[in-house]
């Protein structure tokens, strides 16, 4: 999402520079360590977050206590639990940094206030939800529908920077393989 999300800034500045200020200005400054929650499971989330350094991972858990990875982020990323901060209620997800991270922060009173009196604050959410569910669709299609090692070939060739910058149990939490299925593949694609 790096570069979508400096292209939406970019189109919100050049569409309404005083809403971009003024967005701009509501957003404050943080940092966290590896391990850090910056959403806990059971907790409302308020906050979303723009990681400016360092990588975090949404994940769920399962009824046996493990987790499900659902995604990463990266630089540039928008990062909250989504349900949650639209609706308001308990998050189902948590949000935990892999990666010690810098991150600017919106409370979710200033992200709707800011809608409310800027059209052009609204467009820049209303697209960014938009690009979040069709990237959640095409996850949900090849984490559900491929086999694992089409899993792998896609995030290789789809998400490379996956594959760079995590560790391998995260990345095979994610794929829903162990971490010996994901060495076998990784030594057949490297053969």
């Amino acid at each position: 999402m790096n570069d979508i999300m400096s292209q939406r800034l970019e189109a919100l500045e050049s569409k309404n520079n005083q809403a971009f200020l003024e967005f701009q200005g509501a957003f404050k400054s943080g940092n966290a360590k590896k391990g850090d929650i910056l959403v806990s499971h059971g907790s409302i989330c308020d906050q979303l977050y723009v990681l400016q350094k360092g990588i975090a991972k949404q994940y769920r858990y399962k009824e046996d206590g493990t987790e499900h990875i659902t995604w990463f982020n990266f630089e540039n990323d928008l990062v909250t639990a989504y349900t949650s901060f639209v609706t308001q209620k308990t998050s189902k997800e948590e949000i935990a940094v892999i990666e010690d991270c810098e991150y600017i922060h919106i409370s979710r009173e200033n992200c709707y206030r800011l809608a409310a009196k800027y059209h052009a604050v609204e467009t820049f959410f209303r697209e960014m939800l938009e690009i979040y569910f069709i990237q959640s669709d095409e996850r949900l299609f090849f984490l559900q529908a491929l086999s694992a090692t089409q899993k792998y070939d896609y995030v290789l060739h789809n998400m490379p920077h996956f594959i760079q910058k995590l560790p391998q149990k995260e990345l095979s939490s994610f794929l829903g393989i162990t971490r010996e299925t994901l060495s076998r593949i990784r030594k057949k694609v490297s053969l």
